[in-house]
């Protein structure tokens, strides 16, 4: 019978380090971000996850800024959906994981951790939201699917 120790050690590669750093600094900033601007929950909304993976171009009044520590910077959206983003030209500064506030019509702004789940040679990308809890999802996806559904009113 072997004694197995429960103090193995082992090293990350570098890489890996780096990425979950950025990872802790961005949630970090993210929790501080919504200590000081708290949600304000308007109505309940009602919504379904088969929508999540879906992006319809950006309706109009639908934004998406992101948060570089010291400032909220605007993003150019080519399309949206509840679950996430593709983006016309992701900024140098991002390089992981980052706070990003979603806004729509009648919601103050909805913060998420938004992550790079792609990028490309002309320097587009596509982000993946994190919400807080269900519920965030779920006002963002009203909130979103409203501001759709008013676009092709208009229309």
């Amino acid at each position: 019978m072997s004694n197995l120790s429960n103090d193995i050690e082992f090293e990350l590669p570098a890489d890996v380090e780096e990425a979950l750093e950025r990872q802790d600094a961005a949630l970090q900033l993210l929790e501080r971000l919504r200590a000081e601007e708290p949600l304000a929950k308007p109505r309940s909304a009602i919504g379904g996850g088969r929508r999540d993976f879906r992006r319809w171009p950006t309706p109009p009044g639908v934004t998406l800024e992101a948060h570089n520590g010291k400032r909220w910077s605007p993003l150019s959206c080519l399309d949206m959906g509840v679950g996430g983003v593709r983006l016309e030209k992701l900024p140098t500064w991002v390089q992981g994981p980052v706070p990003a506030r979603l806004k729509a019509p009648g919601i103050t702004g909805i913060l998420v951790l938004a992550d790079i789940m792609w990028k490309d040679r002309e320097g587009r990308a596509g982000l993946r939201f994190e919400f807080h809890d269900e519920e965030e999802r779920e006002l963002w996806s009203g909130a979103l699917i409203d501001a759709l559904l008013a676009r092709h009113a208009l229309a």
